[in-house]
């Protein structure tokens, strides 16, 4: 059995001033967002530095990633600037109150326009080409907090002048190349297109298989999958890891979650940890990421087997099942949930965008 070290490494300074630079133009493209959309002026407060989850309530991001380099572009939300985004996007009574599923639309579309900016603006000053992912709602700031490794992020906060604060986070991988990091040894599997399946079908047909194949490589874990998809909106979440998979031609989100006993079970599973090891939070995130990551990677080679050419974005510790409990408008989504025969189970979910 194949086991990893959990480790941490030095951040190497040069890729942190790239990043530093990055980050500059990615505050210039959410403030020129926010005073087009909403008539407000963001200040900076302080200076960049380690995203503060006490500050995040909710959030969104997307992935904006390349050949070379693999970003996500997210921003975080104390929960009455959600609110208050949300009114005025929607032009809602000032005491009228949000529900989650209006959060959830108002938010994605923040992410959304501002990395459309950024993308522009790279294009310009860097000659950098990037593809955009799916904007996904993050509820919580678990996302902020727990980073699978070599997984990084800095952060601005903004200040309104009503005093309405929120952050810009900019989240990459350290010392990744094409594709993304391949943490774990993965195997390429045949990804022929199957005559009479939908694309969505066979893209999740082949995200089931390759967490199969993960999971019975990495930890010896023999997964079955259960006969039918299911909506994801139905699953019984409570942790996971969720990655973006661009393209040219429109992308997926590919999520790997469960319970969170099931959550740990992987974790000791995949760490080699004692039978009555309690995993630390840090530690199921890792864990989740590098499952989520790898699987990834095998999807991407089935999709380049069956012709369609895609990056990868970076894995994110998802805490919920509110990032997947509501869809915003041509967004579509399908789960396919796997069991072992000890009781463990991972529902893996692909979010897709029609049109």
């Amino acid at each position: 059995m194949t086991t990893l070290a959990r480790m941490h490494r030095v951040e190497d300074p040069t890729d942190l001033m790239s990043k530093l630079e990055s980050l500059q133009e990615a505050v210039a493209a959410f403030r020129q967002t926010f005073r087009v959309q909403f008539q407000m002026e963001l200040e900076l407060v302080g200076m960049p530095g380690t995203p503060n989850p006490d500050l995040i309530a909710f959030g969104s991001t997307l992935a904006v990633a390349n050949d070379q380099v693999n970003y996500q572009f997210a921003c975080g939300f104390p929960v009455e600037t959600a609110k208050k985004l949300t009114r005025i996007l929607f032009a809602m009574e000032e005491d009228e109150e949000p529900t989650l599923e209006d959060m959830g639309d108002g938010l994605r579309e923040i992410p959304n326009v501002a990395a459309g900016v950024w993308k522009a603006m790279r294009e310009r000053t860097a000659g950098e080409q990037y593809q955009l992912g799916l904007p996904i709602f993050l509820k919580g700031n678990s996302w902020v907090r727990y980073f699978p490794r070599n997984v990084n992020a800095i952060g601005q906060t903004l200040r309104a002048p009503d005093g309405t604060v929120m952050q810009m986070v900019l989240i990459w991988q350290y010392g990744q190349r094409d594709g993304g990091e391949r943490l774990m040894s993965t195997q390429t599997v045949d990804g022929t297109v199957t005559a009479g399946r939908s694309v969505p079908t066979q893209v999740l047909q082949e995200a089931v298989r390759a967490v199969v194949e993960t999971c019975a490589i990495q930890m010896s874990l023999e997964l079955e999958v259960d006969p039918s998809p299911s909506d994801p909106r139905d699953a019984d979440v409570e942790y996971g890891s969720s990655i973006a998979l661009t393209s040219e031609t429109g992308g997926w989100q590919l999520a790997v979650m469960g319970s969170r006993g099931s959550c740990e079970a992987l974790t000791r599973n995949l760490f080699a940890m004692e039978a009555d090891e309690d995993p630390a939070m840090a530690d199921m995130a890792d864990a989740l990421g590098e499952i989520a990551n790898v699987a990834a990677g095998v999807l991407k080679a089935s999709r380049a087997a069956a012709g369609q050419k895609v990056q990868l974005g970076l894995p994110l510790f998802m805490e919920g099942r509110g990032c997947f409990e509501f869809f915003a408008s041509g967004i579509q989504g399908m789960a396919q949930t796997v069991r072992s025969a000890d009781g463990v189970s991972a529902h893996v979910i692909l979010i897709w965008q029609e049109g």
